[in-house]
């Protein structure tokens, strides 16, 4: 396999050194800006799957890939890796994101600007969408095995064929996910939240060709911001999935903005397809799919922190009264939507 060509200078408008226990900024943008620079458009995702399965095998977990690609037609199936446990009884989490991209982000030149910025040469897109979720869920999960940092278990799932219309999550057998919430960590910005009306987890009207969920992806860009669900609106489900990730969002400094979306186009859509709880969180990606694409180094580093939040939240239900209470919530309400 080649080494992902590296830009130079790398990095040099970021900070050299990250305090114990803080996102290793450092380390994730040189991450990305590897990832993007990996073609594999819909159905040719080979060359990102074996770089993310050796950077999973650096930190001792195996992923295993289904038949996703042969359904689909394409070269690579979707990667699922559990990480085990360490706190017992802790709700199970899922972190997903896709590994295709965009035709158009092919050839990929990256930048990083004085403003913080990350920018293709303007020939290309960019491929945030969706390296940026790869790079954010690899770097929280590294972080955490590292510090050997309190956590339940906690599945990743790695998609193909999600620009052709979700096809490797469509394609994926339920039976794999054995999780209780799922987050899909794609295109949104990270404090963002997308309602259906006032419910977090309808399955919305969505067309799954491609052109539908680019389509779909345009229109969360420009979503009106609406105001906070009403709780009295919402299923006692609902209520436990909005405080769990609100809550997590203000741990780590992040205010929540809701939009309301009536069409949708992410794998959130495929995974409560097959009965899993599963709700969009931001990547951070701006103007996907284009030429104009761009990512902040800060919204890389607040979606990671976001990710290790959730993780800490439900580690800290995994003992005592809480624990007890919310995991039955999630075990017996929010597994199965």
């Amino acid at each position: 396999m080649m080494e992902p060509m590296k830009i130079a200078p790398r990095l040099h408008s970021l900070p050299p050194l990250d305090p114990p226990g803080t996102v290793n900024r450092n380390r994730l943008v040189q991450n990305f800006l590897d990832l993007i620079q990996v073609d594999g458009p819909t159905r040719a995702e080979r060359q990102v799957a074996d770089t993310i399965k050796e950077q999973l095998r650096s930190m001792r977990l195996e992923a295993q890939e289904d038949d996703a690609g042969r359904k689909i037609g394409g070269n690579t199936g979707n990667l699922l890796v559990k990480v085990p446990a360490n706190v017992e009884g802790a709700p199970r989490l899922l972190f997903a994101a896709h590994m295709d991209t965009v035709p158009l982000a092919t050839g990929v030149q990256p930048t990083i600007g004085d403003d913080g910025v990350i920018r293709s040469d303007g020939t290309t897109a960019l491929g945030g969408d969706n390296r940026a979720g790869c790079a954010e869920i690899l770097e929280a999960v590294r972080e955490i095995l590292e510090e050997n940092a309190p956590h339940g278990e906690l599945q990743l799932l790695f998609t193909v064929g999600e620009e052709g219309g979700l096809l490797g999550a469509r394609a994926l057998d339920p039976a794999r996910i054995q999780a209780d919430l799922g987050f899909v960590v794609d295109v949104l910005k990270p404090h963002q939240i997308y309602t259906q009306g006032s419910h977090l987890l309808s399955i919305p009207k969505v067309d799954l060709s491609p052109e539908g969920v680019c389509r779909a992806k345009e229109a969360a860009a420009t979503a009106p911001v609406v105001q906070p669900p009403d709780y009295l609106d919402l299923t006692e489900k609902e209520q436990e999935i909005l405080k769990f990730t609100t809550d997590a969002m203000a741990d780590v400094g992040l205010q929540p903005e809701f939009h309301s979306l009536e069409w949708a186009g992410t794998d959130a859509i495929a995974l409560r397809r097959h009965g899993l709880s599963a709700i969009s969180l931001g990547a951070g990606e701006n103007q996907p799919h284009t030429r104009r694409e761009s990512i902040e180094v800060e919204d890389l580093v607040k979606a990671t922190e976001l990710i290790r939040a959730l993780v800490r939240k439900a580690a800290a239900m995994g003992h005592g009264a809480a624990g007890a209470a919310l995991g039955g919530v999630v075990g017996a309400t929010l597994a199965r939507a």
